[in-house]
C-alpha cells in the first residue's frame, strides 16, 4: 500500500512537472535559466552557509555528557543525510540513519540517535519560528489576499501543533511505545533491545532538560532556514527582476509554509515548482519567473544531493545503506 502511495506521489508530481513547463513554454524557461549563465554558482555556493548552521544546529543536540564528533565529521554527514531525504521516498526520515551510520566510528550510537531525535525536532521548531516570525513582517509589509493571510496563519497553527507533539512525544519518551507497538503486531524484542530503547528515550530526556542547548539548536536550524532568504535575493536578481529583502523573505516563508505542509511529497517533485509558480502569481509576479526559479532551486538541490551521495560513497557505507544498524 505504502509503495502504491508513494509512486502516485512520483507520478502526480511528475504529471504537475511536466504540465508547467507546457503551460509557461519550454523555450521561455529556457531563456530564464540562459539569462542566469554562471550566476548559477552563486546559488550553488550559498548554500554552504545553511548547511553550516544546519550542522551547528545538530551538535548544539549533543548531550553534554559525551563529546560531539568534530564539526567536519557532522557536516559530511548533514550533507549525505539529505541527500538521502531528497532521493528517497522516506519523509525525511532515511537520512537520519545514513547520518548514524556515517559517526558510528566516532562516537557510540544512542548519544547519536538521541541528538538525531533532538535534531530533527529542532529543525521543525527552527522552520516553525521562522515561518511565524517571517510572515509577522510580511504581513505588514505585503499586500496580501485576504484568504492567503488567513491560509498562512492556519497553516503555521498546524506547525505549531505538530511541534508541540512532537516536543510531548519526546519527553514522555517516544521510542519505548513506538517499539511496543511493533511487538504488538508480532516482532518478538529482546532485553538486549528493550534495554537500548529505554537509554534513547533516557538520553533525549535529558536532552530536554537542558533548555539553553535544545533553544540553541533550534536557533541555529531556524538560521539555517531563514539563509534561503538570501538565495531567493539572488535568485530575483539573476531572473532581471528587481529584488527586495522584503520580496525575497515573503516568498521564502511562503515556500518553507508549502515544504512542511506537503514535507511527504518525494523529492518536492512538481510541488517545487507548483509551489514557486504559486507564490509569483500571489505577490504579483511573473508567473513564467517562478517556475524558473522553483527550477534553479531543483538544481541546487539536485548538485548537493549528488556531494551528499559522494560523501556516503566515499565513506564506504554501500554494503549497509538500507539496514539501521544496532544501537550499541
Amino acid at each position: 500500500m505504502i509503495r502504491w502511495v508513494e509512486r502516485a506521489l512520483w507520478f502526480a508530481g511528475a504529471a504537475l512537472l511536466v504540465l508547467l513547463v507546457l503551460r509557461f513554454g519550454w523555450s521561455d524557461l529556457a531563456a530564464n535559466l540562459r539569462g542566469v549563465g554562471w550566476g548559477i554558482v552563486l546559488v550553488l555556493g550559498q548554500e554552504v552557509l545553511a548547511f553550516a548552521a544546519n550542522t551547528w544546529g545538530w551538535r548544539w543536540s549533543f548531550p553534554r555528557s559525551v563529546p560531539a564528533p568534530s564539526f567536519k565529521d557532522l557536516l559530511r554527514a548533514r550533507i549525505a543525510g539529505d541527500a538521502f531525504n531528497y532521493v528517497t521516498p522516506t519523509a525525511s526520515i532515511g537520512g537520519e540513519f545514513v547520518r548514524l551510520q556515517m559517526l558510528a566510528p566516532q562516537a557510540s550510537h544512542i548519544p547519536v540517535a538521541a541528538s538525531l531525535s533532538v535534531a530533527k525536532l529542532a529543525q521543525t521548531l527552527g522552520q516553525v519560528a521562522f515561518i511565524v516570525f517571517g510572515l509577522a513582517i510580511v504581513a505588514t509589509q505585503v499586500a496580501l489576499p485576504e484568504g492567503v493571510r488567513w491560509g498562512a496563519w492556519s497553516s503555521v497553527a498546524l506547525l505549531l501543533g505538530v511541534g508541540a507533539v512532537l516536543v510531548w512525544w519526546q519527553r514522555r519518551g517516544m521510542f519505548a511505545p513506538l517499539l511496543a507497538v511493533v511487538q504488538r503486531v508480532g516482532w518478538a524484542c529482546s532485553a538486549h533491545w528493550r534495554e537500548r530503547v529505554d537509554r534513547l528515550d533516557a538520553e533525549i530526556r535529558l536532552l530536554h532538560r537542558d533548555g539553553l542547548r535544545l533553544s540553541l539548536a533550534a536557533g541555529a536550524f531556524a538560521v539555517g532556514w531563514a539563509l534561503g532568504v538570501l538565495e531567493v535575493y539572488i535568485v530575483l536578481w539573476l531572473l532581471g527582476l528587481t529584488p527586495s529583502w522584503t520580496l525575497a523573505l515573503a516568498i521564502e516563508v511562503f515556500s518553507a509554509t508549502l515544504d512542511g505542509m506537503l514535507f511527504f511529497v518525494p523529492a518536492k517533485l512538481g510541488t517545487q515548482e507548483g509551489g514557486k509558480v504559486l507564490i509569483f502569481s500571489l505577490l504579483g509576479l511573473d508567473p513564467a519567473k517562478g517556475l524558473a526559479a522553483g527550477v534553479l532551486r531543483r538544481f541546487r538541490e539536485l548538485f548537493w544531493a549528488g556531494v551528499g551521495l559522494g560523501l556516503w560513497w566515499w565513506k564506504g557505507w554501500e554494503e549497509s545503506s538500507g539496514v539501521a544498524p544496532e544501537l550499541r
